[in-house]
C-alpha cells in the first residue's frame, strides 16, 4: 500500500496460529453492529444532518453523496486488509489512491450507463414495452452480479480500466467462488431492509424529522454493506493477492479445522517463522547468510511461491553484480505465470530491471503471456515495450504471429496508429500467410490494407 506506515503482511503468510477466516455469514451480527461503532456513527450522523438541509445549499447534496461513498470505500478498503474495527483505524493505514475511488467509481458507472443505453439503442431495439421492460429487468439483475465485483477490483487495484475489464471483474468473481453469490444476496437483502425500513419510519416519525432519520438509516445500511464487502474480500486475500495491515484475530477465526485448513496453516505458521528468522540475520548484517539460508529452502521448498518469493526480495537487496538476481527471476517469473499471478510476475520484472536497467526475459512464451496481460489491462505502452524487438531476440520461436497481432492491436486500438502498425500486418502476409493471427491482424487494419490484401 502506498503512504502506509504500517508493513503488510504477505498474503501467502497472512493466517495467524488459529484456523482459518470465518465465513461472512457466521459473523452478520458483526456487520449489523458496525455503524454504531464511534467513527463511523459519527459519520451517519453528520451526513443525516448535512443532507437535510441540502436542498437549500447549492452542491451539498453532491457532497454528501461523494462523502458517503468515500466513507463506504475506506471501511471496505480497510476491512479487506484485516482491520475489521473503526478504532483500529489510523490515517497511515489510508492509500492515497483510494481518496479518488468515488470519483472512478461514478466513471464505471456512467461508461457502463453508455454502453447500454447504445446497446438498447442500436442493437436489441426491443420493439414493444413488454420487450423494454424485460431487458430492463436483466440488464439490473446483470448490474447487481457485477456491481460488487467492481467495487473489489476498485479497492484492489485503483484502477478504473481494471474495473472496466470484464475480465478483471470475471477473475475477482471466480476467486471468492459460489460465495460470490451469497454475498450478492445477502446485499440484495440488506438493500431490500433499507426500504423496508424507510417505509416503516414514514409512519411513525414526525415529518420534521422523517428525511434526516431515513437518511441516517441509509447511511446505515450503507455502512453495513461496506463491512460485509470488505470482509468477504479479507476472508479471501491470499485468492484476491491483498496484503494485509492485520492478521487475523481470534474473533474472526473458524474453529472447525479442515485437514486441507490445518496443512494450510502449518505452512503458513512456517512461511512467518521463516521471514522472522531471515528478517533477524538482515537486521543483524548477515546477508550472505540470509541468501544462503533462503536459497536452501528454495531447493527443498515444499510451498514454491512463498519460499521463491522470499529469496527474490532478499535478492533486490543483494549486490546485483553477483549475477544471483539475474539468475533466479526468470525462474521465479515462470512459476508465478504457471499459477497464473500474472500481476505479480509483471510487477516482479518492472522490480528487477529498475535495479538491472539491461534485464530482459528470455524465454519467449514468458514475454507474451506477460504482454498479453498488459494488454488485458489496456496499456499499450507497456505492450509494446515488452515486445520490442521480439522477433530478433527469438527468432525461431512459434509465438512470433501471436506477439505481430499484439504488437498490431497495441498500435492500432491503443494507440489510434494504424499507419504504424502496417508493415507489421504486410510483414506477416509475407511470413505467415495462412496464420490465424495472420488474418485477425489484417481484419484489425482492414481500412489501412488494400482492399484485395485483406
Amino acid at each position: 500500500m502506498s503512504g502506509s506506515a504500517h508493513a503488510p503482511i504477505a498474503a501467502d503468510a497472512d493466517a495467524s496460529d488459529a484456523p482459518r477466516i470465518a465465513p461472512f455469514w457466521t459473523r452478520l451480527n458483526d456487520f449489523f453492529l458496525f455503524p454504531f461503532q464511534m467513527e463511523p456513527l459519527i459519520w451517519a450522523i453528520a451526513l443525516a444532518l448535512a443532507n437535510s438541509v441540502a436542498v437549500f445549499v447549492p452542491l451539498l447534496g453532491l457532497l454528501t453523496g461523494f462523502a458517503t461513498i468515500f466513507y463506504f470505500f475506506k471501511v471496505a478498503a480497510l476491512a479487506s486488509r484485516g482491520v475489521l474495527h473503526s478504532d483500529q483505524y489510523a490515517p497511515s493505514m489510508m492509500d492515497e489512491d483510494w481518496k479518488w475511488l468515488p470519483v472512478k467509481l461514478y466513471g464505471v458507472l456512467l461508461v457502463y450507463g453508455v454502453i447500454v443505453g447504445l446497446l438498447v439503442a442500436f442493437v436489441f431495439r426491443p420493439s414493444s414495452m413488454m420487450g423494454v421492460l424485460s431487458l430492463m429487468t436483466l440488464i439490473f439483475l446483470l448490474f447487481a452480479l457485477l456491481l460488487p465485483a467492481m467495487v473489489m477490483v476498485l479497492i484492489r487495484s485503483s484502477s478504473m480500466a481494471s474495473a472496466l475489464n470484464p475480465l478483471e471483474l470475471l477473475t475477482a468473481i471466480t476467486d471468492i467462488g459460489m460465495q460470490y453469490l451469497l454475498l450478492c444476496f445477502f446485499l440484495f437483502l440488506l438493500l431490500t431492509g433499507t426500504w423496508i425500513a424507510q417505509d416503516l419510519l414514514a409512519s411513525i416519525v414526525p415529518k420534521m424529522l422523517l428525511y434526516p432519520v431515513v437518511y441516517f438509516v441509509s447511511v446505515c445500511f450503507t455502512w453495513i454493506m461496506a463491512a460485509l464487502i470488505g470482509y468477504v474480500m479479507y476472508q479471501h486475500h491470499g485468492a484476491l493477492q491483498i496484503d494485509l495491515l492485520r492478521q487475523p484475530s481470534a474473533e474472526t477465526e473458524d474453529k472447525k479445522e479442515t485437514p486441507a485448513a490445518a496443512q494450510a496453516r502449518k505452512e503458513d505458521q512456517e512461511a512467518r517463522r521463516r521471514d522472522a528468522e531471515l528478517a533477524e540475520l538482515v537486521q543483524k548484517g548477515d546477508m550472505q547468510e540470509a541468501l544462503a539460508q533462503a536459497r536452501e529452502w528454495v531447493r527443498a521448498t515444499q510451498t514454491p511461491v512463498a519460499d521463491h518469493r522470499r529469496y527474490q526480495r532478499l535478492l533486490l537487496l543483494d549486490d546485483p553484480v553477483s549475477g544471483r538476481l539475474a539468475v533466479h527471476t526468470p525462474e521465479y517469473i515462470a512459476l508465478l505465470l504457471a499459477e497464473r499471478r500474472n500481476a505479480e510476475a509483471l510487477k516482479t520484472l518492472q522490480e528487477v530491471q529498475g535495479k538491472l536497467p539491461g534485464f530482459t526475459l528470455n524465454h519467449a512464451p514468458a514475454v507474451l503471456v506477460l504482454a498479453q496481460y498488459t494488454w488485458s489491462q489496456m496499456d499499450a505502452h507497456a505492450t509494446l515495450h515488452l515486445l520490442r524487438g521480439f522477433d530478433k531476440r527469438f527468432a525461431q520461436a512459434q509465438e512470433i504471429p501471436n506477439a505481430y497481432e499484439l504488437i498490431v492491436r497495441a498500435l492500432k486500438q491503443g494507440m489510434g496508429r494504424g499507419d504504424k502498425a502496417l508493415p507489421i500486418v504486410q510483414a506477416m502476409q509475407r511470413r505467415f500467410p495462412d496464420h490465424p493471427s495472420t488474418q485477425e491482424a489484417q481484419w484489425l487494419l482492414r481500412a489501412e490494407l488494400p482492399p484485395k490484401s485483406v
